[in-house]
């Protein structure tokens, strides 16, 4: 194990050979230019296709791609004596997502323990003393997670996930020490911010609920209801905009994101839009933060949205092809 500078950088320069070869940027089109699912998994493998049939393929190249990536960054992590908190917790967001699985396998009555993404000596979640889930919880955060929950309780159980997920990352953002503080804070709190709006804009879209049923379903990080939580806050505004009217969008502060509007044609704001858009700016912030703080700890944060977003085109390519989209369409 190297000291915390020297790990420093050697990952820096790890993840920057790395990033020459990533799919993001202009180098992310190579996804969307492939005509087949077995051309695909060449390109981003660079071996020879598995035998598996067809319908099976994207799965499958989608989820070796994750563990590909966690079993890189959980190697990388492993080289500091004290792994970055940011970096950390932002790893640990498959635990959270593990339990969602796990609860509807014993919500189901399933024997085995479902597939979970394995990141290693990092999880706080002890997997091992399935199936008594306060046994696999105890200890940590989550230990209030220590029976199955039923399904009318689901949503519930599932918001209460991401928020915790959500004060945790934020709380570890707050203790970080280090001169790239403001930079990791920026590039953590933007991507929450939009996560709020979409889902806030979501749930008027597509279930017509109204500003106040919303409020509860956002992930706040201080007390509910309050315009100055950091990251809850800013989606307080847009639950008083109208959803077809342009004009009480256009000086929102993230118009930026919204789709584009046309005199005489009918508009509605487009949630999927917004976060498209803003998620692509967010990789340009994690690629400035990750190329101006290369020798410090926190460089693993912003390498782990670069990533993050690079399994997302994956993603979208994969899903493209087995349902036959146009690659224009799907970019």
């Amino acid at each position: 194990m190297l000291d915390r500078s020297s790990a420093a950088d050697y990952v820096y320069a790890k993840t920057s050979g790395r990033l020459s070869k990533s799919f993001v940027g202009q180098r992310a089109n190579q996804l969307f230019a492939v005509k087949s699912l077995a051309e695909l998994w060449q390109l981003v493998f660079e071996t020879e296709v598995p035998m598996v049939p067809e319908a099976l393929l994207a799965q499958k190249l989608e989820n070796d791609a994750q563990n590909r990536f966690i079993q890189e960054f959980c190697e990388l992590l492993s080289l500091f004596s004290k792994p970055d908190p940011v970096a950390l917790q932002l790893l640990r967001r498959f635990d959270y997502s593990n339990l969602k699985k796990i609860n509807f396998a014993l919500r189901t009555g399933q024997a085995s323990m479902p597939a979970i993404v394995d990141i290693g000596k990092f999880s706080t979640i002890k997997y091992d003393a399935w199936p008594n889930v306060a046994a696999m919880t105890s200890g940590t955060k989550l230990s209030w997670f220590n029976k199955p929950v039923e399904i009318a309780d689901v949503k519930a159980f599932e918001h209460n996930l991401d928020v915790q997920y959500v004060k945790d990352l934020w709380a570890a953002v707050q203790n970080y020490r280090g001169e790239d503080r403001p930079a990791i804070e920026k590039l953590i709190s933007e991507e929450l911010i939009i996560d709020n709006i979409v889902w806030a804009i979501r749930l008027r879209v597509y279930f017509q609920m109204k500003p106040e049923e919303v409020i509860p379903y956002l992930a706040w990080v201080g007390e509910m209801g309050q315009k100055t939580d950091p990251i809850a806050g800013p989606a307080l505004d847009v639950l008083k905009k109208s959803l077809d009217t342009y004009e009480d969008w256009q000086h929102w502060r993230y118009a930026e994101f919204l789709n584009p509007h046309e005199d005489g044609v009918v508009w509605n704001v487009d949630p999927r839009w917004i976060q498209t858009s803003a998620r692509a700016a967010n990789q340009k912030r994690a690629l400035q933060m990750f190329h101006r703080f290369p020798c410090s700890p926190a460089v693993l944060a912003p390498w782990f949205k670069i990533k993050q977003q690079e399994l997302d085109y994956i993603r979208r390519a994969a899903e493209g092809l087995r349902l036959n989209v146009e690659p224009e369409k799907i970019k």
